[in-house]
C-alpha cells in the first residue's frame, strides 16, 4: 500500500500518529491489567492493597474507556484512506475487549479474562499493522 503524506503539514500521516497512540494506550492497559491480576481484585484484598487494586482498576477502566474514544477517532482520521476496513477492525476488537473486562467483573469468570487477554493481543496486532504500514517513506 503507498502510505501518503498529510496535505497540510510535514508529519506522518494522522493515522500513523493515532496507531502509534493507542500502542502506548494499550501498552500501559497490559501493564495496569497484570498489575491488578497479581494483587488481585478489589474484591479480593483489604487495607492498602485494596486501595492500590481499586486505583489500578480505575485507570484500567479509564484508559479502556480513552482506547475506545482513540479507536474511534483513529476511523474518523482514516475515512478517506485505504486503512478504513483496519481501522473499524481496531476499534471493534477495542470495544469487544472492554466488554469482556467487563463481563470478568461482573461475573468473576476467568474464562472471560482470557477472552479479555486474546482481545488485547488482537488489538495491538491490528494497530501494530495498521503503524507499519502508514509509515511515510522518508
Amino acid at each position: 500500500m503507498q502510505s501518503i503524506a498529510h496535505k497540510y503539514s510535514n508529519q506522518k500521516f494522522p493515522v500513523n500518529k493515532q496507531a502509534r497512540d493507542q500502542l502506548g494506550g494499550l501498552s500501559v492497559m497490559f501493564l495496569l491489567g497484570m498489575g491488578v491480576n497479581l494483587i488481585g481484585l478489589p474484591s479480593e484484598t483489604s487495607g492498602s492493597t485494596n486501595t492500590v487494586t481499586t486505583i489500578l482498576l480505575g485507570l484500567h477502566m479509564l484508559i479502556g474507556i480513552s482506547l475506545i474514544a482513540g479507536g474511534i477517532i483513529t476511523v474518523f482520521r482514516a475515512r478517506s484512506s485505504t486503512f478504513l476496513k483496519v481501522t473499524w477492525t481496531g476499534l471493534v476488537a477495542i470495544v469487544l475487549t472492554f466488554f469482556c473486562g467487563i463481563m470478568t467483573l461482573n461475573t468473576k469468570n476467568n474464562w472471560w479474562s482470557y477472552a479479555m487477554s486474546i482481545g488485547f493481543i488482537a488489538s495491538f496486532w491490528i494497530y501494530g499493522l495498521l503503524f507499519v504500514k502508514t509509515q511515510v517513506k522518508q
